[in-house]
């Protein structure tokens, strides 16, 4: 049967726009026990399928006039590049002729090196074409939102490919009132060899209803542009070495709001452009992180949320004019919070020697604790997520990290946490660094953040410790297996493993899928390196972990025992999600990192 996804009734009630797709049936999943009941018996529940088995929808956009009864499929059949596969040089790469099918079947155990072909990261859009057939059908995709103007003559919507290299933004004008099929009309046509960032997607129409304002990341770094309604003439809002996001129109209209890292990749402050004359005003210079605002229903003041690196979020309000002065409204901070001696973070960049530019980093240092003739023993920090920004001064997500480093500085380590390639904020080269290679361009940050300390803090290099937490679990256990003589001991906190065995909105992004590119996975998965293994392993994991399933950490130590290593230990938490929610638990956790760093790195 047939499905509905997005849908959009015009104001005037008259047209409506939706997607329509055949039912893709349901996808393999996976199922998770839970060992903890009231009832004392285990229960089950199933969770999400893994890369590569979700069943997708192939949309169509179907128009509805609701007053004349009529019904219109809109084509997309000659949306720019939508039957260019921009994939089909891994296709046929990993295809096999009938010649090497038949020479498989007479060596059935042959096998490949696992090494990484020359360019495995680069840019395909140069190569040569695979034969594609005259008549290659369009690639199947999926509705992301839709968008009426005001008076309901135009409709905009997102449409995005479900391999995630392409994304289009289309309308269709339905001012003309004649009796001619409406069609579509694109907009703009997005491409990215690597993959479209899942931000920088917001888009929507001026109050007026002539301009149609959006997000592209196209130069390199998320932007805002406007396109003409009228001309079909597009223009650029803002551009340079920083992201725009969070954009809001002035109630007047007119004028649209937006946050920026213009100064300073770690700074965000509120700014202004006005749609036709692409003037630009700051609005605040708070000097830490705007995370937040909301204009006053007259647009003459601004509500802002407000942190830095040391201050929780505060609310603040002030008028919506530049150089206005902000004035604070809540105080939440407690006094027993500022009795604390917190160490305020250093925000250092440090030099590549990969040339991918400065890698921003958050160094703890106790400067009262005198280094030594040693010098002091190091922990990295690995955030989670990979495309997230921790180096920013701004209240981080990471608030009880923040606090165990400086607990850690207070006991004489440093501790450096980078935003490594992957992470965001700087832009989409650094974002699209891991593509088809997760774990090789960060464990070179790492290299890099590493040889920075012993060169400008003279720290001991050969007492190195890491953790983090899901996307830094990984990354931990990638350098205990990778980096055996740098690494004595790692914490891998609800980890991946194996990336086969993730979801497959976030994998397929970045590795596509086992079947079309199994050399990404096995050089970027975890269980692939174990016998790399030489320093002491923690790994800790929540058996009711519906994103990272805790069979990823079981799986490893399987293959742990199966290699025979020693000195690594698994702790499982009958009770927790992916995020903890018990603070027995986080203290539970942190007491066993706390201890394997004490008990390897610093002589306890």
């Amino acid at each position: 049967g047939k499905t509905i996804g997005r849908r959009a009734l015009s104001p005037s009630g008259r047209w409506m726009l939706l997607s329509v797709a055949d039912d893709p049936g349901d996808s393999k999943r996976d199922t998770m026990p839970a060992y903890i009941n009231e009832d004392g018996y285990v229960s089950t529940r199933t969770v999400r399928p893994k890369v590569g088995q979700e069943k997708r929808r192939d949309d169509s956009l179907v128009l509805l006039d609701l007053v004349g009864e009529q019904q219109y499929t809109l084509d997309t059949s000659a949306l720019p590049m939508i039957t260019d596969d921009p994939l089909a040089w891994l296709k046929d790469k990993n295809t096999p002729s009938d010649e090497e099918r038949d020479d498989e079947e007479e060596s059935p155990a042959a096998t490949t090196d696992g090494a990484i072909p020359d360019g495995s990261t680069a840019d395909h859009a140069n190569d040569e074409p695979a034969d594609e057939p005259d008549d290659a059908s369009p690639r199947p995709f999926t509705v992301e939102s839709i968008a009426w103007n005001p008076d309901g003559t135009r409709v905009a919507a997102m449409l995005r490919s479900n391999d995630n290299k392409d994304r289009w933004i289309v309308t269709v004008d339905l001012a003309s009132g004649d009796d001619a099929e409406p069609s579509l009309v694109p907009v703009h046509h997005l491409r990215d060899e690597a993959w479209i960032n899942w931000r920088y997607n917001e888009f929507g129409w001026t109050r007026d209803g002539s301009t149609l304002w959006y997000l592209s990341e196209e130069t390199g770094y998320g932007h805002l542009y406007a396109w003409d309604a009228d001309t079909g003439e597009t223009k650029p809002l803002t551009a340079g070495r920083f992201t725009v996001r969070d954009v809001a129109e002035s109630p007047a209209g007119g004028v649209l709001y937006y946050r920026a890292n213009r100064e300073d990749p770690g700074v965000y402050e509120l700014e202004r452009v006005g749609v036709e004359s692409g003037e630009t005003e700051k609005i605040t210079t708070m000097g830490g992180t705007v995370e937040s605002y909301a204009l006053s229903p007259d647009g003459s003041r601004v509500l802002v949320t407000f942190s830095t690196a040391m201050d929780p979020p505060e609310l603040y309000v002030l008028d919506a004019a530049p150089g206005a002065a902000p004035a604070r409204l809540t105080h939440t901070d407690t006094d027993l919070f500022r009795s604390f001696d917190w160490i305020a973070p250093e925000f250092v960049r440090v030099p590549s020697t990969h040339g991918a530019g400065p890698i921003p980093c958050r160094v703890y240092e106790d400067t009262t604790i005198p280094a030594g003739t040693r010098g002091k023993p190091v922990v990295l920090f690995s955030h989670g997520a990979g495309y997230t920004q921790h180096v920013y001064n701004g209240w981080s997500y990471y608030f009880r990290e923040h606090l165990f480093h400086t607990l850690l500085a207070r006991k004489g380590y440093i501790v450096i946490a980078p935003d490594f390639r992957a992470s965001a904020g700087y832009g989409r080269d650094w974002r699209t660094a891991i593509y088809r290679r997760m774990g090789t361009p960060e464990l070179e940050d790492f290299d890099d953040c590493l040889a920075w300390l012993g060169e400008t803090r003279g720290a001991d290099l050969s007492r190195v410790g890491i953790y983090g937490g899901s996307y830094g679990g990984f990354m931990t256990l990638m350098a205990m297996f990778n980096r055996p003589g740098v690494y004595r001991c790692g914490a891998a906190l609800r980890p991946v493993t194996d990336w086969a065995h993730y979801n497959h909105g976030y994998t397929s992004n970045i590795l596509n899928t086992p079947e079309i590119d199994p050399e990404a996975f096995e050089r970027s998965s975890p269980i692939e390196h174990a016998d790399g293994l030489a320093g002491a392993l923690l790994m800790c994991h929540g058996l009711v972990d519906d994103n990272v399933v805790a069979q990823d950490t079981i799986r490893l130590a399987q293959r742990l025992i199966e290699l025979k290593k020693e000195n690594w230990e698994m702790m499982l938490y009958p009770v927790e999600p992916h995020g903890f929610r018990e603070p027995e638990s986080w203290l539970d956790e942190y007491r066993r990192i706390l201890k394997l760093f004490e008990t390897n790195l610093n002589g306890g």
